[in-house]
């Protein structure tokens, strides 16, 4: 399996960061109670898609793992939207970026 390049690389500890600031912004303010949970699975689905886009656009090798976490992501925020689901979609939302860390640190890719 060939090296990462430098840029690669800074673009996927950029994503991992994304992925984390998402629940560090849990910690910040009342105006966050107003958000609905659905949001959280919604936006990692979001920053997964986007940041598989620019890299499979760069010839960059992009792990299966991300594009399936992204879709449950996805698939589970609107799923929140139309129903009361019965597992908190922050949790799902982090389990989901636990994932997609480790997955990516154990294979060295994502």
């Amino acid at each position: 399996m060939p090296r990462k390049t430098t840029k690669e690389a800074r673009v996927e500890r950029v994503t991992w960061f994304a992925l984390v600031m998402i629940f560090a912004l849990l910690n910040y303010g009342q105006w966050l109670q107003t958000i609905p949970s659905y949001f959280f699975p919604a936006a990692v689905g979001v920053i997964l898609i986007v940041s598989g886009t620019y890299q499979y656009s760069n010839g960059w090798r992009v792990a299966p793992i991300v594009w399936i976490i992204a879709a449950l992501m996805i698939a589970y925020a609107g799923y929140g939207w139309y129903m009361r689901p019965m597992v908190d979609p922050i949790l799902v939302a982090l389990i989901g970026v636990i994932a997609v860390i480790l997955l990516g640190i154990v294979t060295n890719e994502s």
